[in-house]
């Protein structure tokens, strides 16, 4: 692997140790959104957001509990601390740790912790994908099936229903764990809506570099600049094989 990806992982695996200490007091809170926070959120943020200040000392930085930071000519890093913080707080083990790195136009880099399932994953654009440091498989391309497994996020099967798309619907409830699912072969495929940048971009490299396709549901190109703005995804997306059929076939 290349050291940038060596990096990361140290970070990552760094940032359980942060997680283990503060999970002994665990403290939660109602964000103004109605979502969880806990204290772990914020000391794994602010111990990430240290260790990639040293690694690159002019690049923004924007992570999911401490605000924004737009792109500079050094690049943007995307954290989210705790990916799945519902999952964590009441015990579940579905819940991760997740840094992207955007430059040039793109994502360049991304990791992913999954420290309760004892799982890496790293990413470099076209530099492949890593499993706990071994190379991942290409995703199999082809049709996707009626009884395939497909991740869809709650608030989409309650706008369109739940037969507006094949595949049999499932939800982690963290998008880490239906990312990593999708590019290991436990999902067949992805649709989302809403995400930032911070849940998706460490799913996204990983994806690519195993030849999953991310496009927009409608079948248009995923367009990353906005995201990097802040904004959410306005629309669903796909990540999903090479000829799946997905992109351009969803009634939206």
């Amino acid at each position: 692997m290349i050291a940038e990806l060596l990096e990361i992982e140290s970070i990552l695996h760094e940032a359980a140790d942060t997680i283990t200490r503060e999970r002994q007091v665990l403290q939660s809170e109602l964000k103004a959104d109605g979502s969880i926070v806990t204290n772990v959120d914020r000391a794994v943020e602010e111990f990430i957001r240290e260790r990639l200040n040293l690694l690159t000392p002019h690049a923004a930085v924007w992570g999911e509990e401490f605000g924004h930071a737009g792109v500079n000519e050094h690049g943007q890093w995307q954290i989210d601390p705790i990916d799945g913080t519902t999952n964590f707080t009441y015990g579940s083990p579905l819940w991760g740790v997740t840094l992207s790195y955007f430059q040039h136009g793109d994502l360049q880099l991304g990791g992913i912790f999954l420290p309760d399932l004892n799982e890496t994953y790293l990413a470099a654009k076209g530099e492949g994908a890593f499993r706990d440091r071994k190379p991942m498989p290409m995703v199999e391309s082809g049709v996707l099936k009626s009884h395939d497994p497909v991740s869809v996020c709650d608030h989409l099967t309650q706008i369109y229903g739940k037969s507006w798309f094949l595949g049999k619907s499932r939800c982690a409830g963290a998008f880490v764990i239906d990312g990593t699912f999708t590019a290991t072969g436990r999902y067949r495929a992805l649709i989302g809506m809403d995400e930032r940048l911070y849940d998706v971009g460490g799913s996204m490299v990983i994806a690519r570099e195993v030849g999953l396709e991310i496009a927009y549901a409608d079948g248009s190109p995923f367009d990353l600049l906005p995201l990097t703005e802040g904004q959410q995804i306005s629309k669903p997306w796909v990540i999903a094989p090479l000829g799946s059929g997905l992109p351009g076939s969803l009634p939206v």
